[in-house]
């Protein structure tokens, strides 16, 4: 308390001293010009400058649709050389490898009611193929259509007949074997297997053009998920057994699920269950009998025209095919002569005797 007094008593004294109010006095003039000197600034109303991002251009892409999926490729790969392998069907040499890289499949029957495939890769590359196996005749004609390195595992005496003369740009194993190896965890003659970019230097080693003269096939945008059916599925029947596959329709992704003999047919490494875009089925003539050397043969025909059904967006739809050469393309068209377009991506091509029956059915 007698500390606040004495605040109070000595604050009394400052301001009765004629300096301190004179300095105070100084101090209230110097403020108030300062105020007035700024408040007397003329307004800069100009308006702030915002500096605008200019946008950066979007590259234009010069992509061109490829000629065997229709996927986007670099206009320099258009003309790959394009790659056809025998992959062999039977129960012990699944799973295979490759088959879901392969930009088309053919299946067929080569004996004994065993379904045989025909890989044709060209858009992926693959970095396991097979297993590998023989050359039958037919698949001659299918290589030549697409001016493909052929490889094969030997064959029978009527494909081995007819490479030379046919001038097929051939990488049999037997002459090549640097290119491919052997998998031992599997048994002969199921375990000789490549890759696209061995057969490739092959291809190279011997020669052989470093392009594909085809002129490909043709494709449309696919249809929207709500116009396709809910579900659908087809059988398609080769021998009986376990070589009749059946494709179930995926309708989220728009791909023919394929299984066999029940259960997903899977590739190896992934474990992804085989998908097509596309499936056809093209009904053909078949003969059988021996070939010059006593063995069995299988004589399928290639060149000519036939029916056809294609299984596109979940349904089937009929038409025809037609070949007019060995090296011809063959064509595609539907019921009433359009030709068929199919949706970018893998295509699968069934090649069955003439009256075999495909089961299908939707909802």
């Amino acid at each position: 308390m007698n500390k606040l007094k004495v605040f109070f008593k000595n604050l009394k004294k400052v301001l009765k001293n004629k300096y301190f109010l004179l300095i105070a006095a100084v101090l209230i003039i110097v403020g108030g010009v300062i105020i007035y000197t700024d408040l007397s600034k003329p307004v800069d109303n100009k308006p702030v400058e915002v500096k605008k991002t200019e946008k950066q251009p979007v590259p234009e892409d010069k992509r061109v649709p490829s000629k065997l999926m229709g996927s986007k490729v670099d206009p320099a790969d258009l003309n790959k050389k394009i790659e056809a392998v025998v992959i062999e069907n039977h129960p012990d040499a699944r799973p295979q490898s490759g088959l879901d890289k392969a930009s088309i499949v053919y299946e067929t029957l080569a004996e004994g009611g065993i379904t045989r495939f025909l890989a044709i890769f060209q858009e992926n590359e693959a970095q396991e193929i097979g297993p590998v196996r023989s050359a039958r005749i037919y698949f001659l004609d299918w290589v030549l259509e697409y001016d493909a390195l052929f490889a094969h595992v030997g064959g029978n005496i009527a494909a081995l007949d007819q490479i030379g003369p046919l001038k097929i740009q051939d990488l049999n194993q037997f002459f090549n074997a640097n290119y491919f190896w052997r998998d031992n965890s599997r048994y002969a003659p199921h375990n000789v297997y490549t890759t696209t970019d061995k057969l490739r230097a092959a291809g190279q080693s011997r020669g052989y053009s470093a392009t594909s003269n085809f002129a490909g096939l043709a494709f449309k945008t696919e249809s929207k998920a709500e116009t396709r059916p809910q579900t659908a599925t087809f059988k398609v029947n080769f021998s009986g057994g376990g070589f009749d596959p059946t494709y179930t329709y995926d309708r989220n992704n728009n791909v023919w699920l394929r299984s066999q003999v029940g259960a997903p047919f899977k590739e190896k490494k992934t474990g992804a269950q085989i998908a097509p875009k596309n499936v056809i089925v093209e009904f053909t003539g078949f003969s059988y009998g021996k070939s010059r050397d006593g063995a069995q043969l299988t004589t399928i025909k290639t060149i000519g025209s036939g029916r056809a059904l294609f299984y596109i967006d979940g349904e089937q739809v009929e038409g025809t095919w037609e070949k007019d050469a060995r090296s011809s393309q063959t064509i595609f068209k539907d019921s009433v002569g359009n030709t068929i377009k199919l949706n970018p991506g893998q295509t699968w091509i069934e090649v069955v005797p003439s009256g075999n029956a495909v089961n299908y059915s939707k909802t």
